[in-house]
């Protein structure tokens, strides 16, 4: 691919390119050169980076142990090539799948996605609010979700007969681009004598998914809730999920591979929420796993909130910001036109995407300190400066999205939990995307996996499965357009009015 690549701890070349290629660790430059695309990034990696072009199914990629600062250089001639400014340099072909480049969300435009897991996935809940999350956030993106969790499931797929059967059949036929694993809940109640085959089969599922090149996150398990003294989350068990969670954590390492721990947040979440009263202390009060494993809404949102942290998910949907005495506006990630200010402002506002679709019972009925979803994934701002001392209502297309101080509307307030029942299209959408869940269910597990009885002869059922199927698709499809026609941002008019 190339002669020559030299490396000092100041610059970098590529040589028989055509054009030489430098680029300089001063300054971070780069230039766009004849028949080559530059895109120069800074960042810094410790271990291993590999890489292997998006969209190229055969290609040489390079392996390179970088310890310091590299040069990020992404060319349009079909390959990606990592500059580590650091010694020992060396190149080989790629050891394993493709993984995000650092800091990266870990799903992308064109992503088949899949949300892999026991009965806790199966619920439909956490996964539904990753799935809302990346809808609404990336309106433009061509992305699917499918949910494959199985009630009992493992990390060698038992309740699908293994690894081998289970992948053949529920997993590779959807061709998955990118996929979240979530087992352990049920790994663990083999003890210690589960810990070994629970990572054995991490890795046999893990190759599995690279032989068809699908990147990877490996998630710990949510922990149980229980009310034992002296345990974390009032159980014990969840001493066990930790260890199984750090050994998946080291493998997860070793082999390069994104990782994710809710265990350890959705645990302090618990033990924050009885310490402030908002969950019970003792049991038959309120709980965020009312049956000790399987968590309601408001649990799932802990584990979403979590998931998505760790999978490097951007945490503003868009701000605006106006100067109520000048006119100024500064808008991010959104339009603002038709601007009047006076005794009362008012706007239209067209945001790049819309706040993070929750169904209102995943919001708890009080703040739990530290847990702060909305403001880690879903700032959906408004800010007014120069505003007199008084409480100002704002309202969008006539709807209360509530009263604040003029030092509120002055720092900036997050309107995410008013527009989730205020902006009609965020709850339109989450109510969409739960519909197609339940379509994909139900072709999946009551038409696809359906056994006959023995008494019926299969090839005369057949026919009818077959024309089933193609029905339960062609209402998939119809689905996803209804789902995708709802993420297309709307514009809004926007009003702040002094209250009386």
């Amino acid at each position: 691919m190339f002669d020559r690549l030299s490396f000092s701890h100041h610059s970098a070349r590529l040589e028989n390119l055509g054009p030489r290629v430098e680029t300089r660790r001063a300054g971070w430059s780069g230039r766009k050169i004849s028949e080559v695309d530059l895109t120069l990034r800074r960042g810094v990696e410790s271990g291993p980076l590999r890489y292997s072009p998006r969209g190229v199914s055969s290609v040489q990629g390079l392996e390179l142990p970088v310890t310091r600062s590299f040069c990020f250089l992404k060319m349009k001639k079909n390959f990606l090539i990592f500059i580590a400014l650091a010694c020992g340099l060396t190149a080989s072909l790629p050891a394993q799948l493709e993984q995000p480049e650092p800091e990266a969300f870990f799903f992308r435009e064109g992503d088949r996605a899949m949300i892999l897991g026991d009965s806790i996935t199966e619920q439909k809940m956490y996964s539904t609010l990753v799935e809302s999350f990346v809808l609404s956030r990336f309106p433009g993106w061509e992305i699917s979700f499918r949910n494959t969790g199985w009630s009992g499931d493992t990390m060698g797929l038992r309740t699908r007969n293994g690894v081998e059967a289970g992948f053949d059949r529920d997993i590779k036929p959807l061709q998955p681009t990118a996929v979240t694993i979530d087992f352990g809940m049920n790994d663990a109640r083999a003890g210690e004598g589960g810990y070994e085959p629970y990572l054995a089969n991490a890795a046999t599922l893990v190759e599995k998914f690279a032989a068809i090149g699908t990147r990877v996150a490996l998630i710990t398990s949510s922990p149980e809730e229980r009310y034992l003294d002296g345990q974390p989350a009032g159980s014990v068990y969840n001493l066990l999920l930790r260890k199984y969670s750090d050994g998946l954590e080291a493998f997860a390492k070793k082999k390069g591979l994104v990782f994710v721990d809710q265990l350890a947040p959705m645990i302090e979440v618990i033990e924050k929420g009885r310490e402030a009263g908002v969950l019970s202390k003792e049991e038959g009060g309120f709980r965020m796993i009312p049956d000790g494993v399987h968590p309601q809404w408001a649990g799932h949102l802990v584990m979403a909130t979590a998931i998505l942290k760790g999978l490097n998910a951007p945490g503003l949907v868009s701000s605006v910001a106006i100067d109520a005495k000048s006119g100024e506006t500064k808008a991010v990630k959104a339009k603002v036109s038709d601007l009047k200010t006076g005794e009362i402002i008012s706007f239209t506002r067209l945001d790049d995407a819309m706040p993070w679709p929750v169904p209102a019972e995943a919001v708890l009925p009080a703040p739990i300190p530290g847990f702060t979803p909305f403001e880690d994934l879903s700032r959906y701002l408004l800010k007014v400066t120069s505003l007199p001392s008084g409480n100002y209502r704002v309202s969008v297309d006539g709807k209360d999205f509530g009263s604040y101080t003029q030092e509120q509307l002055a720092e900036g307030v997050n309107l995410t939990q008013a527009a989730l029942t205020g902006l009609p299209e965020v709850k339109d959408l989450l109510v969409a995307i739960m519909a197609k869940n339940q379509l994909f269910f139900a072709r999946w597990r009551t038409v696809q996996l359906f056994a006959f009885p023995d008494w019926v002869a299969a090839e005369a059922m057949e026919p009818a499965r077959q024309a089933k199927l193609k029905d339960l698709d062609a209402q998939i499809v119809a689905a996803e357009v209804s789902v995708n026609e709802l993420r297309k941002p709307k514009p809004h008019q926007w009003t702040v009015q002094l209250v009386p």
